[in-house]
């Protein structure tokens, strides 16, 4: 076991220091970067982290939704929402009905 904990703390802190080597590296091209390249450089990695962070938040509400897989109906969030689309449906149907028109497609006869 101390075998392991050594190993786990060698590849740890040998990652912490690339990792480190890095960004010095990072540092020292943006430094040597036109003014006007740095700044371009700067909002791509902004716009970068804002597309990670949107991410990050629809897959915890996808988490967040797949903890609450059923109601007590037992019916899934899936189920519910194409129930839910097929009555809106039927309800748009029944309204065009009353007014003589219809959202059906009505189908053409050949003349032969």
């Amino acid at each position: 076991e101390e075998n392991d904990d050594e190993s786990t703390s060698k590849s740890t802190q040998a990652s912490k220091k690339r990792e480190r080597e890095e960004k010095e590296a990072h540092e020292l091209a943006k430094t040597m970067m036109s003014r006007k390249a740095s700044h371009l450089y700067g909002r791509m990695q902004h716009g970068l982290s804002q597309k990670k962070e949107k991410i990050e938040e629809l897959q915890r509400k996808r988490k967040e939704l797949e903890g609450k897989e059923k109601d007590s109906s037992g019916k899934t969030v899936l189920k519910q929402k194409v129930e839910r689309l097929k009555k809106e449906r039927k309800d748009l149907e029944d309204s065009y009905g009353k007014t003589t028109g219809s959202m059906k497609k009505s189908k053409k006869r050949r003349s032969s």
